[in-house]
């Protein structure tokens, strides 16, 4: 074997350990009208300290394998918060979820998984209990709130790597990523967040419970796969928006990389509305908007950062290839006006064990697409989808997919 050849292979071995501890929400932090982490941390449900002695990252993290039981989204509620502070914001703060990559990011071909690492979905809901599942929330809940059982919504979905992020790896740079990673930012290691946006509406006063949920299958096929998803929760408590309601968010160059939100994932809350086909990239989400009313709304982002925005012709992995600056400055703003809405039907489906499917439903999901038109810049950006949109070349590897009822019933090899 060649010497290079030894030397990666020990670089695997050196770091296997910490590919299988996975991952879970760590803090959760309010973005200030800067780009900054401000205030106090908040914690998630079921928040463990990893210096405690009695720590276990089998009991900090909530790992779903099977869905066909419809198990828990969250860890039980009660208590949580007895020893850990929630985050306090407001409706229309940015917040951000912190977590730790654990290897995934900078060894992300020890095992066949999705592009980037699978897709991270955030839910938001006043009306959290704990018996809500994995099919009643995931794929099911859209951002219009009208989705699945109507209770909540999605919030942001953003790829597992968030371009800019690595653990520490004891400065062995034969794990490219890490190295890559590492001189470019010069910090010992750098955790991964996902970034959303709470809704306008919330009311200023009570909890609004948050869900973090990776979608992390093992790829078998182009077709197939094993179900792997992670989740954890969070509890928000609710006041006045921190930021002023409705305040933009110009980011400082002055930020340093890990102590501010991603620009980029705040400008595009939605990056994918699924999986792509094996461990191919999906296709971009098209641009659309809410329409709940008479009335049209819009929505204006500042952004400090040309080469961290892009035209809505760009794939979603050129939107985030920037992800990695540190320094961001000039200003774009841009709003966004919604057009009618659609209804897409969707079939939903259970699969048996031996991969065949019965009791066809069919539900019917509102979608709307939406033009962009530009204020103060010449550039177009594109913005969140309300709901989820079919894309036309995963609907293979989706198949036994499409909804959150009897999303996985048994092997959804399908």
């Amino acid at each position: 074997m060649p010497f290079n050849s030894i030397v990666k292979f020990l670089a695997l071995l050196a770091v296997a350990p910490a590919i299988n501890a996975h991952s879970w929400v760590e803090q959760v932090r309010l973005i200030d009208n800067t780009g900054a982490f401000t205030g106090p941390v908040g914690y998630p449900i079921g928040y463990m300290n990893r210096s405690a002695p009695d720590f276990n990252d089998s009991l900090a993290q909530n790992k779903i394998l099977d869905t066909a039981t419809n198990p828990p989204v969250c860890k039980p509620k009660a208590n949580a918060y007895d020893k850990h502070p929630r985050l306090s914001a407001g409706p229309g703060d940015y917040v951000a979820l912190i977590y730790q990559e654990n290897g995934h990011v900078t060894q992300p071909f020890l095992t066949p998984r999705p592009y980037r690492d699978g897709i991270v979905n955030v839910y938001g809901t006043l009306n959290h209990e704990d018996s809500d599942g994995i099919n009643d929330v995931l794929s099911a809940w859209t951002a219009d709130g009208k989705g699945g059982n109507g209770k909540g919504k999605l919030l942001a979905t953003h790829y597992y790597d968030d371009g800019q992020c690595y653990q520490n790896a004891g400065r062995n740079f034969a794990i490219p990523i890490y190295a890559q990673r590492f001189h470019e930012h010069g910090l010992d290691e750098l955790f991964c967040q996902t970034d959303f946006q709470l809704p306008d509406d919330l009311p200023e006063e009570g909890t609004y419970t948050i869900m973090w949920v990776w979608d992390w299958p093992l790829v078998t096929t182009d077709t197939q796969n094993t179900t792997e998803i992670y989740t954890s929760c969070a509890e928000i408590q609710l006041g006045p928006a921190k930021g002023g309601k409705n305040s933009k968010v110009k980011f400082s160059k002055n930020n340093p990389i890990q102590s501010a939100g991603i620009s980029s994932q705040m400008a595009t809350l939605i990056e994918a509305t699924g999986l792509g086909i094996g461990t191919n990239s999906p296709g971009a989400p098209s641009s659309t908007a809410t329409k709940d009313s008479g009335s049209e709304p819009t929505s204006t982002i500042t952004m400090s950062s040309p080469e961290r925005t892009s035209p809505s012709t760009k794939s979603a992995t050129e939107s985030t290839s920037s992800s990695t600056k540190k320094h961001h400055d000039g200003v774009k703003t841009v709003t966004v006006t919604a057009k009618p809405k659609t209804t897409t039907k969707w079939k939903t489906v259970t699969v048996n064990d031996d991969a065949t499917t019965k009791h066809p439903k069919t539900s019917s999901t509102a979608t709307s697409t939406s033009a962009q038109q530009t204020s103060a810049s010449s550039d177009t950006q594109p913005t969140a989808p309300t709901t989820l949109v079919p894309i036309t070349s995963i609907s293979k590897f989706m198949k036994a997919r499409a909804t959150g009822q009897a999303r996985r019933g048994g092997d959804d090899r399908s």
